[in-house]
């Protein structure tokens, strides 16, 4: 008697813990634990339009949850047309945000790679823009496989990979674009900004320069393609997306 219920043990043991590895299916080759809590959400208005957004903290950060929307000289919601998609600038805006070159996203003001950067650039007041050693400490909170983990499970093209988007970031392939580009991706009988990487890759701001060459400021890119985060430097022309960090 006592041997079958012991054996009887052991098996719902066995069973309840082939349970648990079938729910978190995936969550190790993520480097994800079973133990992460989910995320802590909520949304704020920006003063300046009216505009909702929503925002989540991840570690001890509290970043926008979606890209910035704010309207400013120096930004633009593309017409997108090319090889890959077509997209009018009112549904671009409603779901990728406005793009940004470096200068407007700064707002005049100096570059910074301090934690936090201290510049609120184009954000709204009571945020700011994230310095790339704020991108690295996301990063690093988030941990290995970054970008498939930020990503939104609709992060890219029908039949192309998204992310996982465990932490509520929630980040989309917004593209970039540029006055000056004549890349292949460009626009097909469009007036500049040249815009290419819809719905296949991300590209946001940071408020730090590259110091060797002033024409230059650092970035991070997220892709469909990769499993990890890039960390790039662009022309400062380069029109990207923007997400802003909360006020400590």
């Amino acid at each position: 008697m006592y041997y079958a219920m012991r054996k009887k043990t052991i098996l719902k043991a066995a069973c309840a813990t082939i349970f648990a590895v079938m729910l978190c299916a995936g969550c190790y080759d993520l480097g994800l634990e079973p133990s992460v809590p989910p995320p802590m959400e909520g949304t704020f208005v920006d003063r300046r339009d009216g505009h909702v957004y929503k925002k989540v903290q991840i570690g001890r950060q509290i970043w926008m949850a979606e890209n910035l929307s704010y309207e400013a000289d120096g930004s633009v919601c593309p017409y997108v047309q090319n090889y890959f998609t077509s997209v009018d600038p009112d549904y671009y805006c409603a779901v990728y945000g406005r793009l940004y070159d470096w200068s407007t996203a700064m707002n005049g003001e100096n570059r910074s790679n301090a934690n936090p950067s201290g510049v609120e650039g184009i954000c709204p007041v009571g945020w700011h823009l994230p310095s790339d050693a704020e991108w690295s400490e996301l990063i690093g909170y988030v941990g290995i496989n970054a970008s498939v983990k930020l990503r939104a499970v609709n992060f890219g093209e029908t039949g192309r990979p998204g992310g996982r988007d465990i932490y509520g970031f929630s980040a989309l392939a917004g593209g970039l674009a540029s006055e000056l580009s004549t890349n292949f991706f460009t626009n097909i009988g469009d007036a500049p900004p040249y815009f290419w990487d819809a719905t296949r890759t991300g590209y946001w701001w940071s408020s730090t320069e590259e110091e060797s060459n002033g024409t230059k400021a650092w970035g991070r890119v997220l892709t469909t393609g990769n499993t990890e985060v890039y960390t790039m430097e662009y022309d400062k022309h380069y029109m990207f997306s923007v997400r802003c960090v909360h006020d400590y």
